[in-house]
Order: structure tokens, then C-alpha cells, then sequence
């Protein structure tokens, strides 16, 4: 283990340890002692293990380990009928402390109350939604003018770093959506349109065989307008992005032209290697 990892950190130490632990308890309860010393034995452990978890000494771990591994061992020759052991076990038990044997009380969990709903989470108002209130006509500080950017093909205007969690909750509901309208897609072309091709040529063999009159509706009918009413709503998500994006471009086009009016330099990208600087005319 490397010295600069403490050991409650190292998956081989947490590994090693909780499996000496869950032994060391297993053991206990099939121990050939006295019930009250089984119980002081297992309380004793329990107790010991909580001490020592944040011990980082790997000569004090190695202490413990020894401890832990040769109890283990009288424990299981105690329990194939070895007296030695027992009467170890039955001693270490009679000289155990009493702070270490008894029962640690039980805390009762703290219920915290759920987090209340943070302002910046809440949808805005119609008055104050982003694309109704710009451009500001007048800031009171450097105008920043926004970003138009694009979430796998859905358009949002980037004002502030970090990003607002009310942008993230609308990108991310958008963003199942769209998942949501492809996937149907590929299942209804992929796997129901055949299933539903085979099923009408199965009900035209049954009918020649049969000789009835051909039914007229068919499997293949509410396939097809599932996939109509997919590639509606497709087109409709694709149409409202367009008109959001002009919507968005104008903004940044007004709130450019605004900021140069003011005197301002505009600099898109990072402030030491910008992609395009744009400064008013003199």
C-alpha cells in the first residue's frame, strides 16, 4: 500500500479488515463459551474494530491484525473441541474491560428534512423568462453579451458559468425526450413493422386456406400510424428548435450590436486565446 494513501482508503485494506471482522462475529456465535462471555466477546470486537478505524501506524495495524488473526484461530480450534483455546478465549474474556465490553447505545437516526426547493430550480415567470426580457435596453454593469450554443441539436443561450441547474433540469428533460422519440422509432421500423408483416401474411394464408373473405384491417395499419404520429411530434420538436434558435440569434445579434454601441469589446473564447474579438468602431 502506498505510504501517501491512508489505509481506510485502500481497497485491500477495507477488504482485509472487513473480512477479519465478519469472521471474528461469525465465530463468536459458535463458540463453546458461556453466553455471557459470547456476548462480551462480540461486544468487545465491535468496540475494538470502531477504535481502530482510523488508525494509520501500519506498526499499530499490524499489532491489530495479529490480535484479530490469532483470536480467529483459538476461536476455531475452540470450536472443533481444542481446551487450550477455550480456557485462552475464557481468560481474555475475564480480563477484557468493561468500557470494551459493553454495548455502544444505539443513536437514533436523524431524519433531515428534505432540502427545500432552491430558487434558481424554479421555472420563471413568463414576465421574466430569458428570451422575453432580452435585450436589456440598459445594465447597470458591463453588458455580457450571451453564447448561442447547442445540446445535441437543442439550442440554449449560455449566460452565466456554472450553468444554472434550471437550464440543466430543462436541457436534460429535452434531451429524454428526444432519446425517447428515436428510440421508438428504431423499435417500431426494427422489430414491430416485421413482426406485423409476417402476421398479415400469415392471416391471407389462413383465409386461402380457410376461404374467407380477406379481412381489410390489418396489423400493419396501427404500425404505420404509430410512425406517423412519431414522425409528427419529431417534426414538431425540430420546427419549435428552429424558431428558438432565430429567436436566440436575434437576441445575441441585438445585445452585440448594443455592446459595441457602449464601447465594449466583445471576446469569444478563452480571454488568453480567443476565437474572434470584436471591437467597436472608432
Amino acid at each position: 500500500m502506498p505510504r501517501f494513501l491512508q489505509p481506510k482508503k485502500s481497497t485491500q485494506h477495507r477488504v482485509a479488515a472487513i473480512a477479519l471482522y465478519r469472521a471474528l462475529l461469525s465465530r463468536c456465535s459458535s463458540a463453546p463459551l458461556p453466553d455471557d462471555d459470547r456476548v462480551s466477546l462480540r461486544n468487545a470486537i465491535r468496540n475494538k474494530f470502531r477504535r481502530n478505524r482510523k488508525i494509520q501506524s501500519p506498526y499499530q495495524l499490524g499489532l491489530s491484525f495479529k490480535a484479530g488473526y490469532q483470536t480467529l484461530d483459538h476461536l476455531d480450534a475452540s470450536a472443533t473441541g481444542d481446551a487450550t483455546s477455550t480456557s485462552i478465549l475464557t481468560r481474555l474474556v475475564s480480563q477484557l474491560p468493561c468500557a470494551l465490553t459493553r454495548i455502544l447505545p444505539i443513536k437514533p437516526r436523524r431524519e433531515t428534512p428534505p432540502d427545500p426547493l432552491k430558487e434558481r430550480l424554479a421555472r420563471l415567470p413568463p414576465e421574466k423568462a430569458v428570451l422575453n426580457v432580452r435585450p436589456y435596453a440598459q445594465t447597470s454593469g458591463p453588458r455580457h453579451v450571451p453564447i448561442l450554443a447547442s445540446a445535441n441539436g437543442i439550442p440554449f443561450l449560455r449566460l452565466t458559468k456554472p450553468q444554472p441547474p434550471a437550464l440543466s433540469q430543462v436541457l436534460h428533460q429535452r434531451l429524454e425526450r428526444k432519446t425517447e422519440l428515436f428510440d421508438t422509432m428504431v423499435l417500431l421500423d426494427n422489430w414491430w413493422l416485421p413482426i406485423c408483416q409476417q402476421e398479415d401474411k400469415w392471416d391471407v394464408l389462413m383465409n386461402e386456406q380457410l376461404k374467407k373473405r380477406e379481412d381489410t384491417v390489418r396489423w400493419t395499419d396501427a404500425v404505420r400510424l404509430s410512425q406517423s404520429e412519431n414522425r409528427e411530434a419529431y417534426e414538431k420538436d425540430l420546427k419549435k428548435d428552429r424558431q428558438i434558435t432565430r429567436k436566440m440569434q436575434r437576441i445575441v445579434d441585438m445585445e452585440t450590436e448594443l455592446a459595441l454601441k457602449e464601447g465594449q469589446t466583445i471576446v469569444r473564447g478563452r480571454r488568453r486565446h480567443p476565437i474572434r474579438v470584436i471591437k467597436p468602431e472608432s
